[in-house]
């Protein structure tokens, strides 16, 4: 079933609502559980290309998982939570855009913890990118890198997976932002 409709959807195109004012964001964290987990890095795309990545200090506990997958990649610089929010304002400046993430219920708990409730530098309507995957008959659960069907449905858009590092904020937010282009541009 999954393959036939991800065969189906090669050719899907999406007509969204909003056109320019978007961005695609990413978070990591130190655990799933939000009431003991940090935020670790905020990846921040525009549609335009335009990219912001901030990692925290400060890194609380992490799980065994985040500690395996996450912190290796974590070698940039460090910011407080203040100057973090200060460059996500300054990056997105009054543009209040809609925000897409890939299951975006963690990504917006952790930044409304960073930002504070009704405080978050985009509407507090995100878009969640498994759900667009599930209206179009893609099974949002088994869309992972490694699974071999999601590999498909990368390589039918033109997406080489290799150009981005699993579990990394910015690399998810850019690979987000390539998928979105993919099925959001008509074809010529």
């Amino acid at each position: 079933m999954y393959l036939s409709s991800l065969r189906y959807n090669r050719g899907m195109h999406l007509n969204p609502y909003e056109k320019e004012n978007l961005i695609f964001i990413d978070t990591e964290f130190s655990d799933l559980d939000p009431y003991k987990g940090e935020l670790l890095s905020v990846g921040i795309v525009t549609q335009a290309g335009k990219e912001l990545y901030i990692e925290l200090k400060d890194i609380a506990e992490s799980s065994d998982w985040v500690k395996k997958h996450v912190l290796p990649q974590l070698n940039g610089p460090k910011f407080t939570k203040k100057q973090c929010i200060e460059q996500i304002r300054n990056f997105l400046g009054k543009t209040e855009p809609f925000a897409i993430a890939f299951v975006d219920n963690y990504d917006v708990i952790y930044l409304t913890k960073l930002f504070g409730a009704g405080k978050l530098p985009f509407k507090w309507l995100t878009i969640d990118f498994a759900s667009i995957l599930f209206s179009q008959g893609i099974n949002p659960v088994r869309f992972k890198r490694d699974a071999s069907d999601a590999k498909q449905f990368y390589a039918s858009l033109g997406i080489d997976l290799k150009l981005y590092r699993p579990h990394h904020a910015l690399d998810d937010a850019r690979l987000l932002r390539d998928v979105w282009l993919k099925i959001t541009t008509p074809k010529k």
